[in-house]
């Protein structure tokens, strides 16, 4: 008998920028250097510390920022009401850069690509190799239907727009994505904010915050640390997103660094694999293929990214060695495909 699976995908900043939006964490910092280059205060000094020491991931950006707090501790007179200018600069600039960017996808681009991009989520199964093939069958039988929900950290509208076009009535997958009868999507939320809507950019936790004063003062902490943000907020997008995740059978990280800053979350996926071995997680990655080159690369890369999202889940080492058994990686090409990409308008 077939087996209806709930398969929640996590989203990162990968999408976007598969996608052709120019989001990376490099584009931002010089936005916002550049907007304050000129301010000789608290602001000006970050933006020329973010232009100077620089981070290739939004979480190291984030992490960043909070480690930057130890200097307003020494440098600025009332370190409390610099940190919350930095703050709210920061979160003003990233709003207006994400939307000059958001803006950039047509209704023309969303109805184009949106059949294309959700129905190729059907394609994990047949990504997966042969032994991981099996083990998914020792507890779920094919044809599989997957019912979909996608946790997004993404703040632009464009991976809503297109779960919106597809809809979410039953879809017959493309004809190649053998194992897989049907998709349909159940669920979509933002679980950091959206535009117009309280982007949420901060720290996992206090310890994050580099001024050991300043991370016991309230007003930092509801500021800098993602979830008090969202409890200042009223927003519960980050309950109904641990929901979602804590219901999958299978689950998808897709365009996440797993970050640092996002430890919070990472904890969750490894409760996931905790609750039972009929759990799988899929880790989705750019560097999949190049690193199937060797026996030798593949090792050091497969055991290094499971490490990675393991160690940062919390789990001891006897846990490690048992649930690494149940995280597969797949080429980040497999699913979420586009058939055009967003112009580069620069």
């Amino acid at each position: 008998m077939a087996s209806n699976l709930s398969v929640t995908v996590m989203v990162g900043n990968g999408f976007d920028l598969s996608a052709g939006l120019k989001t990376s964490t490099t584009r931002f910092m010089d936005f916002f250097s550049k907007n304050h280059a000129s301010d000789e205060g608290p602001v000006g000094r970050l933006a020329g510390c973010i232009e100077k020491e620089g981070a290739q991931e939004w979480a190291d950006f984030e992490k960043k920022l909070g480690e930057y707090t130890s200097n307003l501790e020494f440098f600025e007179g009332n370190a409390v009401e610099a940190a919350l200018d930095c703050k709210e600069a920061i979160d003003v600039d990233l709003a207006a850069f994400i939307a000059s960017e958001d803006k950039k996808a047509s209704d023309e681009f969303i109805e184009a690509n949106s059949e294309s991009v959700m129905a190729s989520l059907a394609y994990w199964y047949s990504a997966l190799q042969p032994l991981e093939r099996q083990q998914i069958l020792g507890h779920y039988s094919t044809d599989l239907g997957l019912n979909v929900s996608i946790v997004t950290f993404n703040y632009t509208t464009l991976l809503p727009r297109l779960f919106n076009a597809f809809g979410t009535s039953e879809h017959s997958t493309p004809e190649d994505s053998w194992g897989v009868s049907f998709i349909r999507l159940i669920h979509l939320v933002q679980a950091h904010g959206a535009l117009g809507c309280e982007p949420i950019c901060g720290v996992n936790d206090v310890s994050q915050i580099g001024s050991g004063a300043l991370s016991k003062n309230e007003d930092i902490v509801s500021t800098f640390v993602k979830g008090e943000i969202q409890k200042l907020f009223g927003s519960v997008d980050d309950r109904r997103a641990e929901d979602i995740i804590l219901g999958a059978n299978i689950l998808i990280i897709f365009g996440l660094s797993l970050g640092e800053t996002d430890i919070r979350w990472w904890e969750i996926v490894v409760k996931l694999l905790k609750d039972g071995d009929y759990r799988f997680v899929l880790i989705a990655s750019t560097e999949t293929l190049s690193a199937r080159r060797s026996p030798a690369s593949f090792r050091r890369f497969s055991k290094a990214l499971k490490d990675k999202l393991l160690t940062r889940g919390g789990a001891n080492d006897d846990e490690k060695r048992l649930l690494s058994e149940r995280i597969f990686i797949i080429p980040a090409g497999s699913i979420f495909r586009f058939k055009s990409h967003i112009p580069d308008a620069d």
